[in-house]
């Protein structure tokens, strides 16, 4: 019983949430109508693949230091890795079920994934292939994919969805590096090299600010009519207090390096993907 319940912990299913923004901005030009599809469509990301992403990944790692999400992770079994196999042969088999498109786009990320974190092929230990698998299938790949599912190829015809689905991107590009900052020592022992690590602790905040300010930009290509400006302006007063948080971090930790923690790392997640998803919630909404 023990076994099965470290499993289910090692799936991080609350992490979930953390890409959540990244579905509900595309919802907002899918419109889509409460219908089966798309509870699968969430369902499958949300319940099935990434939690099976995050518990592969586990496995591969068997990390002994904090994770996100978890600080005291457990050690993984074999039960793990037949449940995150499990949980990807049906998202795929189930994605066939909204359409042949969507099943393509969760295989492929699945495929992704799993390239990343295998220990033979450990994409994650190459710090630019690692950041960009992450970058593209994290970000537009979901955004995307959602929109083949839901919608139809014309959806991309408008702009706005075009500079969406890349703002999504860079939202992913604005976290993934500060969620390294604080396991330097323990990736290295890995024999990984990540982003954060080839950056430096000062080189990851200002990335991770570079980042965020072009995600802000495509936003604003969003949402740059007279129309719809008011989402941009909505979008700047929602972030504030994770912007403001992140200065003060940043501030510390160029001042003292015990500031880069987990706990810190980990409210700055949680603050950044709630108000995300609060301001597309309240676009969805409107």
């Amino acid at each position: 019983m023990s076994e099965l319940k470290n499993t289910i912990k090692l799936l991080r299913l609350p992490f979930s949430i953390f890409l959540l923004p990244v579905s509900l901005f595309s919802f907002f030009y899918i419109q889509p109508a409460f219908s089966f599809q798309l509870f699968l469509v969430i369902a499958i990301w949300h319940l099935l693949v990434f939690p099976s992403s995050n518990g592969y990944n586990s496995y591969q790692d068997q990390d002994e230091g904090p994770i996100g999400g978890l600080a005291a992770p457990p050690k993984p079994t074999k039960l793990l890795l037949h449940v995150s196999n499990v949980m990807d042969a049906s998202a795929i088999v189930l994605s066939f079920l909204v359409n042949t498109y969507f099943a393509f786009f969760v295989a492929v990320y699945i495929i992704a994934s799993r390239l990343y974190s295998n220990r033979t092929i450990r994409f994650k230990k190459l710090p630019i292939v690692g950041f960009l698998i992450v970058f593209i299938f994290q970000g537009a790949w979901i955004f995307c994919g959602n929109i083949f599912a839901l919608s139809s190829v014309q959806l991309f015809s408008n702009p706005a969805v075009v500079c969406s689905a890349i703002a999504s991107s860079f939202f992913i590009a604005t976290i993934y590096p500060l969620t390294q900052i604080y396991q330097h020592e323990a990736d290295q022992n890995d024999g990984v090299t990540t982003l954060s690590m080839l950056l430096g602790i000062k080189g990851t905040f200002l990335f991770s600010m570079g980042m965020f300010l072009i995600a802000t930009l495509f936003i604003y290509f969003s949402f740059n009519e007279k129309t719809t400006i008011n989402n941009f302006w909505l979008f700047n007063m929602v972030m504030l207090p994770s912007t403001i948080y992140f200065f003060w971090w940043a501030l510390k930790s160029f001042k003292d390096a015990t500031h880069v923690n987990f706990k810190n790392t980990m409210m700055m997640l949680v603050l950044s993907s709630l108000l995300n998803n609060l301001f597309f919630f309240m676009l969805l909404l409107k």
